[in-house]
């Protein structure tokens, strides 16, 4: 469990947090390791149609070779942590990223540590709020 959470920040939540208190997480789902893909030869690319990535449906099969996915082509892993993140009543809440693989949501130190426990858990980090910086020229 301790292997997911990431940043001293959210460690020290966990063991310090009055019981009810909430803290903004980012809970990463296991995905493999992405790998530029490698080109054949050493000529540049021209072709605009060869610089296109390939159809959704042959995606789609290399994504299903190399992930468990369900039938609808959502990654097994997140299904695992939406299932878990309804089991703990915070699925109203969870905000859903396909693009990273990823869910946003408000938990408690429990909520947490049960989260952290879940497979298909691949890390569990605070999200930090970045303020705007404005650039004020005079």
């Amino acid at each position: 469990m301790i292997a997911t959470i990431r940043g001293a920040e959210l460690v020290a939540f966990l063991h310090d947090s009055p019981s009810g208190r909430t803290k903004s997480i980012i809970i990463e789902s296991a995905r493999p390791a992405v790998s530029a893909p490698s080109r054949a030869g050493r000529t540049a690319i021209s072709s605009p149609r060869r610089m296109l990535p390939p159809p959704a449906v042959a995606l789609l099969k290399q994504l299903t070779k190399k992930v468990g996915t369900t039938a609808s082509g959502t990654p097994e892993a997140m299904v695992k942590i939406e299932q878990a993140l309804k089991r703990l009543g915070l699925d109203g809440l969870a905000r859903r990223n396909d693009l990273s693989g990823s869910f946003v949501v408000e938990a408690t130190a429990d909520q947490i540590r049960e989260l952290a426990a879940t497979p298909g858990v691949q890390a569990i980090r605070p999200n930090r709020r970045h303020r705007n910086v404005r650039n004020i020229a005079s």
